[in-house]
């Protein structure tokens, strides 16, 4: 067996479980637009954001539609002790400022697209804005729909490989097993990957802990971040996200 493979046993059959890192930084376009017309504010560009753009050089003047390893190479940033992209860190403490966790239908709900849009053109030309200091405020459900349109922009966190090997490990009958084979599958991801992985499933955990608030569910944020992570619109990768969600805990937060 090849050193990039991995025997393990599913209800009694042997299966290799493969690791190629050639496959990654791939880029598969998605086809899906999960943005939706809702009432809000609108956002206005400050004057001021202009005179940071000097301070980036192309092409990091832009966040969006980068590989996972230019996006961390851009960003100073660390939310929870995990250094993370920078519109990560920015859409993360935005949230946690405006209390984002707790809102009615956090993550799923969208806002009007001209929004969005302005929101991403300062990104783009700036490579840094900080939210919290825009007037007016841009609405929480404009800037979890511009982190999920980033999120489908770039290079997927888990690629089709990613996902086929974690899939196979669904069929594990026994918990502890499956737990400790996914647990090695995730900890094989690159560094850059991972972090961001872990640092989406802590903000998750939160969002999950005021789900009779927000209305959310198990359900319906794995289905969502299953299109968004692993640009998947079957929705053949649910069942992984359910798995990571329910042990969230384990995976991400010992």
């Amino acid at each position: 067996m090849g050193e990039d493979s991995r025997e393990i046993i599913i209800d009694g059959h042997h299966s290799q479980v493969l690791r190629s890192p050639s496959s990654r930084g791939h880029f598969d376009k998605p086809a899906l637009s999960l943005d939706s017309p809702e009432e809000s504010e609108t956002t206005q560009l400050p004057d001021d954001y202009q005179a940071k753009a000097s301070e980036f050089l192309e092409p990091r003047s832009k966040c969006f539609g980068l590989t996972i390893k230019e996006s961390s190479q851009m960003s100073n940033f660390y939310y929870n002790g995990l250094k993370v992209p920078i519109m990560m860190y920015r859409c993360f403490t935005y949230m946690d400022h405006e209390i984002g966790y707790n809102k009615v239908g956090i993550f799923r709900l969208s806002s009007v697209k001209s929004e969005i849009n302005k929101l991403e053109e300062m990104f783009n030309s700036l490579g840094d804005v900080d939210l919290l200091n825009l007037k007016p405020k841009p609405s929480i459900h404009a800037v979890t729909t511009l982190f999920k349109r980033w999120l489908r922009s770039g290079e997927r966190i888990l690629n089709e490989e990613d996902c086929t090997q974690l899939g196979l490990l669904l069929q594990l009958s026994n918990v502890p097993i499956r737990i400790r084979e996914f647990d090695s599958v995730l900890k094989s991801l690159p560094s850059e990957n991972y972090q961001m992985l872990k640092c989406l499933f802590i903000y998750l955990d939160k969002v999950l802990e005021y789900r009779d608030q927000n209305k959310n569910s198990i359900e319906s944020l794995a289905m969502l971040f299953s299109a968004n992570i692993s640009y998947d619109p079957t929705g053949k990768h649910v069942p992984i996200f359910t798995e990571l969600l329910v042990n969230r805990k384990i995976y991400f937060l010992d």
